[in-house]
């Protein structure tokens, strides 16, 4: 099997970037959420530049002078940001540049055997990462952006395209997978790590923060938080583990069901300061873990029923796991923008 098909749903979350890319015009590409922060165009332009850093530096090794400018190791930042503008002045062009900085990687990994993404690469700055870590960054790096592009969109009065469900729910390759090649870790890999670095976030704030948001209307970070904790729970304990209660007793069952905006107001009493959203949040992961454990790889391609539609079980634990990125993104967002500054990723 191709490394292509443990990646069945990137192509979807790309797609999503360039549907949000042209929900702008070009003038609001320069929008800031605060003072300090990046434009939303920064943030587009920087999901192109990166995956073209990775591929260029990272997988193929290649030195600088061949794809970057030939002074820009003492280019300041904003040059920096300049130069990125002058190559993607406009939303066309921004949409054409996701188009194709990911044509290269797309093409790799459908050429490339999935036994083979634990292999190493050594980048043009001296780094050794293996194949498989590389390609999960970069999905977690659309994903992180693509949720912080979202807050932005919103802040400016559009209506961003729905995350979930989507047309991919219940399409899986796991079917025809050759057992012993596959794991339940390749498919849900550094899951650890994202909830690690949750955590973390949350470790740090003071109680006060659980109420910023970027502007009346949009959810809180004690909202986010537990959304995203009610979300785990609903995907990976209900749907995939096919408990009937929440694996954490002061969760209601269908919290999954609330508007972000009002769980901190519905659900946030039982969870009142950070200390009581990192207890729960150990548990969640906890119960996912053993879920996880238990699962074969036959069982990825199973249908699951739910509220929206027949969603296969590999979709949904690819999902589970982007969903607790795209809020991690949007909580950090928030952090700076009340001046705290988020743990590293």
């Amino acid at each position: 099997m191709k490394a292509a098909e443990l990646f069945p749903y990137w192509a979807d979350n790309r797609h999503l970037l360039t549907e949000l890319a042209g929900v702008l015009s070009d003038e609001e590409l320069e929008f800031r959420p605060a003072p300090g922060l990046q434009p939303v165009g920064e943030m587009l332009r920087h999901a192109i530049t990166v995956e073209e850093y990775w591929w260029y530096g990272g997988i193929e090794g290649r030195p600088y002078g061949e794809w970057r400018p030939d002074d820009w190791t003492r280019f300041t930042d904003e040059q920096k940001r300049e130069e990125r503008r002058r190559r993607f002045p406009s939303v066309q062009s921004i949409v054409e540049g996701l188009r194709t900085a990911h044509v290269p990687v797309d093409a790799f990994m459908a050429e490339l055997d999935a036994a083979d993404l634990c292999l190493k690469r050594r980048s043009t700055w001296g780094e050794d990462n293996t194949l498989r870590w590389i390609l999960w960054h970069l999905v977690e790096h659309d994903q992180h952006h693509r949720a912080q592009i979202i807050t932005r969109i919103r802040m400016l009065g559009h209506r961003p395209p729905k995350i979930w469900p989507r047309p991919v729910m219940g399409q899986t390759p796991a079917a025809h997978w050759d057992k012993p090649e596959v794991t339940i870790s390749d498919i849900v890999p550094f899951w650890k790590q994202v909830n690690t670095v949750l955590k973390r976030a949350v470790s740090t704030l003071p109680d006060a923060d659980l109420a910023v948001a970027p502007s009346p209307g949009l959810p809180t970070i004690h909202d986010l938080i537990l959304h995203t904790v009610m979300t785990e729970d609903f995907l990976v304990g209900q749907c995939v583990g096919g408990r009937r209660t929440p694996s954490h007793g002061r969760l209601p069952g269908d919290g999954w069901k609330l508007e972000v905006s009002q769980v901190a107001k519905q659900v946030g009493p039982h969870f009142p300061t950070a200390a009581a959203l990192v207890e729960v949040l150990e548990a969640i992961q906890a119960a996912t873990g053993t879920i996880l454990g238990s699962l074969e790889v036959a069982d990825l391609s199973k249908t699951l029923e739910t509220p929206f539609g027949g969603e296969s079980v590999h979709h949904v634990l690819w999902y589970a796991r982007e969903h607790t990125v795209h809020h991690r993104a949007q909580v950090f967002l928030r952090m700076r923008m009340a001046g705290r500054t988020p743990p590293e990723i």
